[in-house]
């Protein structure tokens, strides 16, 4: 074979084995560089969308705890003047259960329970209020005042409430 003709596919082969070990090498880079920035993208996707929930859950919390605390202002407004609640009351408590639904919803379990509870406790005292705002006080009664009984309820459920709903957000 002629020399001129042997460099020159010599040179040729040489080019094309270069291209194709550059061509190789450069997809794998590549690939790997879109598996990196997938999993990237993943992780970012995984954050947003837990922020997303510990503000879901933030919200919710919070809303239950304003309805919570109308309700309660009505209530005190009822004790204080010594008459049942009225219609509003009823719309307060119902405000109240669509709070706790929401909570139900957005969790975890042990802060719907206390919602849960802080609704219970509120329902009992509306109930609980009306015959006390009708009836005159006993002077030898010594039992604990309905009133008493009530703020001590609401006290320590929302307390609770509260703690479990902390240590769900801290706990994200």
């Amino acid at each position: 074979m002629n020399d001129t003709v042997a460099v020159a596919l010599i040179t040729s082969l040489s080019t094309l084995t270069a291209a194709g070990l550059a061509g190789w090498v450069s997809t794998r880079t590549t690939g790997r560089q879109l598996r990196h920035q997938a999993a990237l993208a993943r992780e970012e996707r995984a954050e947003r969308r837990a922020t997303d929930h510990r503000e879901t859950r933030r919200e919710a919390y919070e809303r239950f705890l304003s309805r919570a605390d109308a309700a309660y202002r009505l209530l005190d407004e009822h004790w204080l003047a010594g008459t049942p609640p009225t219609q509003a009351g009823f719309a307060a408590r119902r405000a109240l259960d669509e709070a706790c639904i929401r909570v139900g919803l957005v969790g975890p379990e042990h802060v719907a329970e206390r919602a849960a509870a802080v609704v219970r406790a509120m329902t009992e005292e509306f109930r609980t209020h009306t015959p006390a705002a009708s009836a005159s006080p006993d002077p030898t009664n010594t039992t604990p005042l309905p009133r008493a009984q009530a703020l001590r309820a609401r006290s320590a459920t929302t307390a609770d409430f509260l703690t479990a709903a902390r240590r769900a957000l801290d706990d994200e």
